[in-house]
């Protein structure tokens, strides 16, 4: 009995009727089964091309096969690729991984290639557990068509273009070859390629104080571990998406930032079931990167959730820290300075504090933080003494005592001026910042004098540092605090000039909100209270950094 002949597609009928078709030549044998018609089969020709500028052409098949005659030499004198291993998950589900051949800009003199991570095979999946509406603050509207599996949505030619675009003229060139190939080696799903070299060559450096610093965790650290595990790809991807938005004042890429941000919410959550996966360092550095996510979309969140799935994570971890504490610090920076401007008291405790800085010396592990350590632990100590208070509105004369003690401290301290011009002028405008943050903060008698030389302080060390500027995209928090206090139109000009010019450099959200509320307390519409005028609607509250 001869083998029948099989057709590459299933007829009309099953496909419109969505049956399983035998693909039997002549006629389907599924449609003569069910006393159906079979309507034949879909002739498509590969020779004629049927949309785009070729359309009705015939393809050259006698320089396709001269073409083709002419790479084979090369080909074979490749070494061949290995055989398909088998690895097994954490969740004993067996991964295939293959190697890949990279492209010949990336391939090494010697053609070695290298293994992929398994986890690398995941990055195309979807599962359908549920998300915690909690954890995140977008409308819940806007999740049933934004946050769709990458296969099913339909990805813009833009979104694969290269990085070396022209980021002036907000237009994305789509003929450029990858500015990083090693991204087409490892298995990163198309419409993340075009995002996540946006994501080295831009967003990385701003997340430095120094955006030409050598040491960039986020590029030797955080990056290599999103390659590896897709709730933190996807986290850079969203954090990539809003950065591009903001930077340049547009909204080509809000679906995918949101489409993005849920994919990593999704799969962290995937992570979070998993005792193991869960203390995996990528897990705590993707709840840092939807932090940071949420600051530069407009710095509302509600940040508690994160600093608490946070604590709790590392406390699963017990004394593994990721690479300096970097961060475990970085998240308790976040949470004292969220903590600062709003009523709610800090997740981390000064015991916690004092783990994550062992060993760090006397300044941070990594040039990410814009104010010395010693600066940060008396910010600690001031948010500290006020959350201590029975009833904050009459502080009692101890704890005025301690808040001259603190005032003291910081004016008595040693300037730092040995890393450089830009550091002193950045840690010198934090310094004065925080006494008019602990003058404020407290209702105790307020010198005028000593408010007008703290303010212009301030502002002589902002203007001492250059615009567009990683130091200068780092004093929103002391001009926040200086501005509260400025009447003079000049000087409020000039914010306003600076504000938009550190929201174009540095890509944050924040800096937009932020001028938003000096508007309104220039306008007269200061509310008496301090903690008032950050605060957001029921949970969700600015942070200012």
């Amino acid at each position: 009995m001869s083998t029948p002949q099989l057709f590459g597609r299933a007829c009309k009928t099953c496909r419109r009727r969505g049956r399983r078709c035998d693909r039997v030549l002549p006629a389907c044998g599924t449609c003569e089964s069910n006393g159906l018609v079979c309507e034949g089969y879909l002739l498509r020709w590969s020779g004629l091309a049927s949309r785009g500028r070729l359309a009705g052409k015939t393809f050259p098949m006698n320089a396709a096969s001269s073409e083709k005659r002419q790479i084979r030499p090369r080909r074979s004198q490749q070494q061949a690729p290995p055989a398909a291993s088998t690895t097994r998950s954490p969740t004993g589900e067996e991964r295939y991984v293959q190697d890949r051949q990279p492209y010949d800009e990336a391939t090494p003199s010697n053609g070695s290639s290298e293994w992929l991570p398994a986890e690398r095979s995941h990055l195309n999946t979807d599962t359908g557990s549920p998300i915690d509406s909690a954890s995140f603050t977008v409308q819940p509207e806007v999740l049933d068509d934004t946050f769709l599996p990458s296969d099913e949505a339909e990805i813009a030619p833009e979104v694969i273009a290269p990085c070396d675009a022209r980021l002036e003229s907000g237009q994305i060139p789509t003929s450029q070859p990858p500015l990083f190939p090693a991204l087409d080696i490892i298995a990163i799903p198309t419409e993340l390629k075009f995002i996540l070299e946006y994501h080295l060559c831009e967003v990385v450096p701003k997340l430095c104080v120094d955006n030409h610093d050598p040491k960039n965790p986020y590029r030797d650290y955080i990056f290599p571990l999103a390659t590896e595990v897709p709730s933190l790809m996807y986290a850079c991807a969203a954090l990539a998406a809003c950065h591009f938005n903001v930077r340049l004042g547009t909204t080509q890429f809000q679906n995918e930032f949101l489409r993005f941000k849920g994919k990593a919410m999704k799969r962290l959550q995937e992570d979070l079931y998993s005792p193991v996966r869960a203390k995996q360092p990528a897990t705590i550095a993707t709840i840092l990167m939807l932090c940071l996510c949420d600051i530069c979309h407009r710095g509302f969140s509600t940040f508690d959730s994160h600093f608490r799935g946070a604590k709790k994570l590392i406390e699963l971890r017990g004394s593994d820290r990721t690479v300096g504490c970097f961060v475990e610090q970085y998240l308790v920076w976040l949470d004292i300075m969220a903590a600062a401007s709003h009523s709610r008291q800090p997740v981390f405790s000064r015991q916690d504090i004092g783990e994550f800085f062992d060993g760090s010396g006397p300044d941070w592990s990594f040039d990410v933080f814009p104010c010395t350590l010693d600066q940060f632990q008396v910010l600690c100590e001031i948010v500290s003494v006020y959350k201590s208070q029975t009833n904050p509105e009459r502080p009692s004369m101890e704890v005025l005592c301690q808040v001259e003690e603190i005032k003291q401290k910081l004016l008595q301290g040693w300037p730092r001026s040995n890393r450089g011009t830009h550091w002193f002028h950045l840690t010198e405008a934090y310094r004065y910042a925080i006494l008019l943050y602990l003058i404020r903060l407290f209702p105790c008698d307020v010198d005028e004098y000593e408010i007008d030389w703290l303010v212009s302080s301030v502002f002589y060390h902002a203007r001492s540092t250059p615009p567009a500027s990683g130091w200068s995209d780092q004093l929103l928090w002391p001009l926040f605090h200086a501005g509260l206090e400025t009447k003079d139109s000049k000087r409020q000009n000039w914010l306003r000039e600076r504000a938009q010019c550190m929201q174009i450099s540095g890509g944050f959200g924040n800096v937009q909100s932020a001028l938003t509320i000096l508007e309104g307390v220039w306008a007269g519409q200061r509310p008496s209270k301090y903690l008032d005028l950050m605060q957001g609607f029921e949970n969700v509250n600015l942070l200012l950094i």
